[in-house]
């Protein structure tokens, strides 16, 4: 079974466009929640990673600008805009991530 799901699934925002994309979470733990793009050269890159309600983070790069919102511990959101190269978005949920190690808190 999938620990996240993809609000809608599929969607083609059109150039300069906006989108916002929801991914929910199944399973509590996996408390961090991250949103990635993978560029058409197949480049996969990490856009943010979230843990905490309320916790946004804003994203601007060549081709899109993004701001993600942790909307509660079971949504992470994606607001997508000025879209002018494609790109794929992933949703992905983790007990831990790189970017922020346990070890940071202690």
């Amino acid at each position: 079974t999938s620990l996240v799901e993809q609000k809608p699934r599929w969607v083609l925002v059109p150039r300069r466009q906006a989108e916002t994309l929801r991914c929910i979470l199944k399973d509590s733990q996996y408390p961090w929640m991250s949103w990635y793009q993978q560029d058409l050269r197949g480049q996969l890159q990490v856009l943010a990673s979230l843990r905490r309600t309320g916790d946004k983070e804003v994203i601007n790069l060549p081709g899109a600008n993004y701001r993600a919102t942790r909307v509660s511990e079971s949504e992470l959101s994606l607001h997508v805009a000025n879209v002018t190269q494609g790109r794929t978005l992933f949703c992905t949920c983790s007990k831990d991530t790189v970017r922020h190690p346990n070890w940071e808190n202690e």
